[in-house]
């Protein structure tokens, strides 16, 4: 997309990096999301993911506070014309009474204008069936969803329904039945899902069968608030394909949190065996590759997201080499505040969401690191899911 068409958007002012090794430039370009996400780039048009703020009920204890269901869930377009809803009325799950810390529409992958595919995040550990029974948008939590043309929704895959029969992470010490996809990938015909709840990575055909590609174990981390070692699960949060064909995996990691403990996984796209790539980080949301074939990781909180060992809401930004190697995006302190999803344009500008856990105030960055027009990555092939 043309950099001017998107700089005529939200009139925001652009914060200079003094300093940085990258004389990168910030600027918002859209706000008012309810608890954006991951977003992606389609046609003219940049996609971003909203989880939604919940809504009247049913309400039931999620992590820390009180949640309740509601159908606002949403996708939002970024273009010439401005921000828009393209998609509205999807299921989410937030707090109570503030819409803080959805669950919802998340995972986002955008190949063509009006032809788009959206994880609906949820139901978590949850059941769905009960949920849906006292409000019928609940039944869209825990499945990928295509949408069509018209704004039409399409339910493609039913990854609660598929954890619910096989709990594939029972056999590596996480016997709860949890499915939470967040990120989708489409390749040769065929969708790779990566399920935060289950810890897996999915396979889907297009006829809607899943099945198990790659299984995240438990790791043993310090847990700052005992000293002790407990396991964390995996939580994998977002998939890329790589420039060799391999996909790329992100962990955000289960409690504790802990500092420096979560991985970017290289997984082989034949046999779904992963391997650790680059290591180091904390709570890592989203990856993108640039046209150069550099890895950017996106932390949503660098220094925890457990309190009080993480006292800040800062997060962070790597470039990571193909050999592992990774350096941190210098930015002014206060720019990124919980960050949900990043992707790069063909400008070579990174586009963040900010503000990621929060309704109402969530924000599309964008950041200008120097690296210049990007070939198309269209590939050229029929994913199968577009028709």
């Amino acid at each position: 997309m043309p950099v001017s068409r998107l700089l005529i958007l939200v009139g925001a002012s652009i914060l200079s990096l003094a300093g940085s090794a990258s004389a990168a430039e910030v600027q918002k370009i859209a706000g008012g999301l309810d608890n954006p996400r991951h977003l992606a780039f389609g046609g003219h048009s940049l996609y971003v993911a909203e989880a939604g703020r919940g809504g009247p009920g049913p309400c039931f204890p999620g992590e820390g506070a009180t949640v309740c269901v509601g159908a606002t869930g949403a996708v939002t377009a970024i273009d010439r014309w401005g921000q828009h809803r393209v998609v509205e009325g999807l299921a989410s799950f937030a707090g109570q009474g503030t819409g803080a810390s959805a669950i919802g529409p998340h995972g986002i992958y955008a190949k063509h204008k009006h032809r788009i595919l959206v994880t609906n995040g949820g139901p978590t550990g949850a059941d769905r069936d009960a949920l849906a029974a006292q409000n019928p948008v609940a039944d869209l939590f825990g499945r990928v969803l295509k949408v069509g043309r018209h704004g039409d929704i399409e339910r493609l895959v039913d990854t609660w329904a598929f954890e619910r029969a096989n709990n594939a992470d029972a056999e590596v010490g996480n016997p709860a039945i949890e499915s939470n996809p967040v990120d989708v990938l489409s390749d040769r015909r065929r969708l790779i899902i990566a399920d935060a709840g289950a810890n897996t990575l999915l396979k889907a055909r297009r006829d809607g069968s899943v099945a198990v590609f790659s299984l995240f174990a438990n790791r043993l981390v310090t847990n700052p608030l005992t000293g002790t070692q407990v396991p964390a699960q995996a939580v994998p949060t977002g998939v890329v394909k790589g420039p060799n064909g391999d996909y790329f995996m992100s962990q955000l990691t289960g409690f504790p949190f802990a500092v420096g403990a979560a991985n970017v996984y290289r997984v082989d796209s034949r046999t779904g065996e992963a391997t650790v790539f680059a290591s180091g980080f904390t709570n890592i949301m989203d990856l993108a590759f640039d046209g150069n074939g550099t890895l950017w990781v996106l932390e949503i909180d660098h220094d925890s997201l457990l309190p009080p060992a993480g006292p800040s809401s800062e997060g962070a930004i790597f470039a990571v080499d193909c050999n592992g190697a990774k350096t941190r995006l210098e930015l002014p302190p206060g720019t990124l505040t919980h960050p949900g999803g990043i992707t790069v344009g063909r400008d070579g500008a990174l586009y963040v969401t900010n503000k990621a856990d929060q309704a109402g105030v969530g924000e599309v960055l964008r950041i200008d690191v120097g690296a210049g027009a990007q070939d198309d990555d269209d590939d050229g092939y029929d994913d199968g899911y577009d028709d």
